[in-house]
């Protein structure tokens, strides 16, 4: 006898329907709780560092000057990050937390080899035209501007790479500087104080007004005013003019009459009150003592009076290249930082270096030397119509300090007004004129981070911003080590994957 079974369904037709409007519900509802959780989670978060190093972590600093901005700063990192990629990482994770403490700190990112055309719009909206090529950050607030040179943010070592004939060099950032810089930046752009440059004259110096003269300075003061927002003006030491007590940096470029007794202590009281002062000589074309010379070494900076050649880093002869003497002062330091080759040129300088018999001591100046010559360089004696001619039998050979920069604290019996004195002198005044500012590679740069230096003021907020060191880490592997490391990856975790698969299969099979 057959037996029909009949298989009777679980639920009605009703019940079903239930159970599917329930279902649907409950992931409308699970959906509305994503929904409601991402809008609170993005008001309402914490953050925390996931790493030791503090690079990208904001100190409470920057944290308080942060909490003060109320007007929006654009930030427009302009990078190719081809060249420049880790450096362009840390200033964009920097920059992130910036926004993310404030929004009113915007940024964005401009790749000059990918979007050349948005590149030359920055360039040109800022006019910073003689920065193409090259990578920079530019900070804008309510029309005022701060520019950041790439090597300005960074501490680089070059290291030879081994094997390679001619040596090859790799860079490599050991020290960020980002934080400090950016903070106090936005600080400034935000509290705006407008820094008041003033340019002696009156005694033959170059013009900052004059565009059209080769030897005019009117492209250095339009840089300066363009990159620190500096109020450029004409000063004069004549008869009862005094320095404009609110003049914060003061520039002497090459004078060729000499100033008097009383104008010479009107400038040696600015430097005792902490004044700031960039003094670039005559060549030794026009070397007629111009009494600075006296200035300057009560300041422990003695002055040459011959030109000095470098044959083998001359271009045309009556120049040189001259090549960073130091790596510790900040100036060659971000000078270096672009390249292990970086030089200033020169026109005939005079020898500029620290006084043999200068006085020792806590009081005293100390003197630096920034620049200076190769060990081929040549003191000359004879000097014809501009022209020198050098003779090998009694010139002197060797090197040579062109650029010094010098620093002091404080003057014995004196209350410095405006803090710590600063003094950068120069052996030549023709380096920054309109013909060679930007003469390659690095007088442009040099300019602008001396004078940089020189205004240097931190704020009592910012003090304690230190650059965060950068550690990289080196796996070194014998041959024998990675071909086992390459066997591993390449076959030991997906043979394990496999069998793992294969176990399962096997399992559920039997």
């Amino acid at each position: 006898m057959d037996t029909q079974c009949t298989t009777m369904p679980s639920f009605s037709p009703r019940k079903r329907r239930w159970i599917e409007i329930n279902v649907a519900v409950s992931v409308a509802a699970l959906l509305a709780v994503v929904v409601m959780l991402n809008y609170l989670s993005a008001r309402h978060y914490a953050r925390w560092a996931a790493t030791a190093q503090r690079a990208v972590r904001l100190s409470p600093q920057t944290l308080r000057v942060l909490s003060t901005v109320t007007n929006p700063v654009n930030v427009t990192v302009v990078f190719n990050t081809r060249d420049e990629e880790t450096l362009h990482t840390l200033v964009v994770s920097l920059l992130k937390e910036y926004n993310y403490v404030n929004p009113r700190i915007r940024f964005r990112t401009v790749d000059p080899v990918r979007q050349p055309a948005e590149a030359e719009l920055v360039l040109a909206a800022h006019r910073l035209g003689a920065l193409k090529n090259k990578n920079f950050v530019v900070f804008e607030c309510d029309g005022r501007t701060r520019v950041f040179y790439a090597n300005e943010l960074a501490d680089v070592q070059f290291e030879s790479e081994p094997g390679t004939d001619p040596p090859e060099f790799r860079k490599r950032y050991v020290a960020f500087r980002g934080e400090a810089l950016f903070t106090s930046a936005i600080f400034n752009l935000a509290n705006p104080r407008r820094v008041k440059i003033g340019f002696i004259q009156g005694h033959g110096e170059h013009d900052p007004e004059k565009f059209g003269h080769p030897h005019g300075y009117a492209r250095f003061a339009q840089i300066l005013a363009e990159k620190l927002d500096a109020q450029i003006e004409k000063v004069s030491l004549i008869g009862t003019n005094e320095i404009p007590t609110d003049c914060q940096l003061l520039i002497i470029a090459g004078p060729r009459m000499p100033y008097s007794d009383a104008e010479l202590a009107k400038l040696e009281n600015f430097l005792n009150q902490g004044g700031r002062m960039l003094v670039l000589l005559n060549n030794a074309v026009h070397a007629a003592r111009s009494g600075l010379e006296s200035l300057l070494l009560k300041w422990n900076v003695a002055v040459g009076d011959k030109a000095i050649l470098d044959p083998k880093h001359s271009p045309t002869g009556n120049d040189l290249l001259a090549a960073p003497y130091t790596t510790e002062h900040p100036v060659t330091k971000a000078l270096l930082a672009d390249s292990p080759d970086m030089r200033v040129r020169l026109v005939l300088p005079r020898a500029v270096g620290q006084f043999r018999a200068g006085a020792a001591g806590p009081e005293a100046p100390r003197v630096e030397v920034l620049v200076a010559t190769s060990e081929s360089a040549i003191e000359v004696s004879q000097l014809r119509d501009g022209v020198p001619y050098p003779n090998p039998y009694w010139d002197r050979r060797g090197v040579f300090p062109l650029i010094v920069a010098v620093e002091q604290g404080s003057v014995k019996g004196l209350n410095p007004e405006r803090g710590t004195t600063r003094i950068v002198v120069v052996g030549d005044s023709l380096c920054l004129d309109n013909e060679l500012i930007e003469s390659p590679p690095a007088n442009h740069y040099f300019g602008v981070l001396a004078v940089s230096w020189l205004l240097d003021q931190p704020q009592v907020m910012l003090e304690g911003i230190v650059p965060e060191p950068l550690k990289e880490y080196r796996l070194i592997m014998t041959e024998q080590q990675l071909q086992q490391a390459q066997l591993t990856l390449l076959l030991g975790f997906p043979g394990a994957v496999l069998l793992l698969g294969l176990l399962v299969w096997w399992r559920r099979k039997h």
